[in-house]
């Protein structure tokens, strides 16, 4: 059985849940494989994994430094989740992996995720740092079966709430326990998170740098003054540094919550000793993360009320008071009704994109009533009815966006600001 038929024979990510399942298969593993050396980035949190992840990856291969990010999921190919050296794994090397955990018989009951995991760690070898995005959990994790060097938590907010719980409590309880000796806290939305990761933190003996938001280069300085003295390291940014960092920021157009994951991320490196030169720094290239395709169509992959806000915020900024067509879909698990009441004084109409052959849809029907009780007009999505003219904002899940850059039959790199103003002024 090939890998692809293997994962087929999975059922994706919601398989049933055992927490002790992925450290007992671990267990039987970890004497095969060759991880001594590799140092791990643990990327928890709710929002933000996949950028954050993707920025500090980024950095290490600017740095010249080996390095495997492992995230979830994917927009296209299985392949994306193993991003190693710059690169997608090739179809081989995935195979090459898959043939060596079929030796062991324990690896049979791992799930779909858990077994996208270990295909991580066995790809990981030869790598100097894994950059290891965790799923829906943490404590429970199958990524947690690694010691962390350093563990990162992103943004902590309340989703997956059949598996997590429905208080920000309880996930962020469950999300913090997989900390390890050292932990970074990305700004949090939730003042729980921060108080609870200081109790944990506390009960593990761990060290432990919540970063504030930082607005200026005086800002900066104090929090790397703070962070160096926490870790016991050498301070060394300065005002030449954040200046270069806003000016990369401005350059590709990022949002706020990507300009914060890459100073997450610019701190993760700093715990390594290591600095972006922002001069010759590559642009993240993670899809559909609040990407720009043409000055008028917006993407973004989000389904919970944190990234709704996120969005909001960049609609607002960006267009100019214009009402958009908001391009969507999105699964029956997720807060629709809050996202959409959220997002309606941005939205001119909704355009309802298909997800074919996805259990997880919402039910058309469901989707319609909120949009009814909305008072937000509804259409289906058709690729012939774009205009140059119109403004679009393509977001929800990951299939949407996929679907989305499927029908329109290319795949963008994304465009500085400066040139999609500049086209958008020459089109005018």
């Amino acid at each position: 059985m090939n890998l692809a038929e293997f994962l087929e024979s999975k059922g994706k990510e919601y398989a049933p849940f055992d927490p002790k399942r992925a450290h007992r298969i671990y267990a039987k593993l970890a004497p095969m494989l060759r991880l001594e050396n590799l140092k791990v980035i643990h990327i928890l949190g709710t929002n933000g994994k996949g950028s954050t992840g993707r920025f500090t990856a980024l950095g290490l291969l600017q740095c010249g430094h080996n390095v495997l990010h492992f995230s979830s999921p994917h927009l296209w190919r299985f392949n994306e989740r193993f991003y190693r050296n710059g690169t997608d794994v090739s179809d081989e090397a995935l195979e090459e992996a898959h043939r060596f955990l079929q030796r062991y018989e324990c690896v049979r009951e791992a799930s779909y995720f858990e077994y996208a995991t270990f295909l991580g760690l066995y790809l990981a070898q030869g790598c100097e740092f894994l950059v290891l995005e965790a799923g829906l959990g943490g404590e429970f994790d199958s990524t947690s079966v690694l010691r962390a060097h350093l563990s990162v938590f992103t943004p902590i907010g309340i989703d997956h709430k059949d598996f997590l719980g429905d208080t920000i409590e309880s996930i962020a309880g469950t999300k913090l326990r997989a900390m390890g000796a050292n932990a970074l806290l990305a700004p949090q939305t939730y003042t729980e998170s921060s108080l609870i990761a200081r109790t944990i933190a506390k009960e593990q003996g761990a060290k432990i740098f919540e970063l504030g938001t930082i607005e200026s280069s005086a800002q900066l300085c104090r929090e790397l003054e703070v962070f160096s003295a926490c870790f016991g390291l050498e301070s060394k940014e300065d005002n030449e540094w954040w200046q270069a960092y806003r000016a990369y920021v401005a350059r590709y157009g990022y949002a706020e919550f990507l300009a914060q994951n890459l100073l997450v991320a610019s701190f993760v490196l700093h715990f390594f000793g290591l600095s972006v030169d922002f001069e010759t720094f590559p642009v993240l290239d993670l899809r559909g993360r609040c990407e720009w395709l043409t000055p008028r169509i917006l993407l973004d992959v989000g389904h919970n009320e944190e990234c709704a806000k996120a969005l909001k915020s960049v609609i607002e900024q960006n267009f100019k008071q214009r009402r958009v067509i908001l391009v969507y879909n999105t699964y029956f698990d997720k807060s629709v009704r809050h996202i959409l009441t959220l997002l309606s004084s941005c939205i001119k109409e909704v355009w309802i994109f298909p997800i074919i052959d996805n259990p997880r849809v919402i039910a058309r029907s469901d989707l319609e009533a909120i949009l009814q009780n909305l008072g937000i007009a509804y259409r289906d999505f058709a690729l012939e009815d774009m205009r140059d003219f119109q403004d679009y904002v393509v977001f929800g899940s990951f299939s949407v966006v996929a679907g989305f850059l499927d029908a329109v039959g290319a795949r963008w790199t994304r465009l500085s600001v400066n040139t999609l103003k500049q086209k958008e002024s020459n089109a005018e």
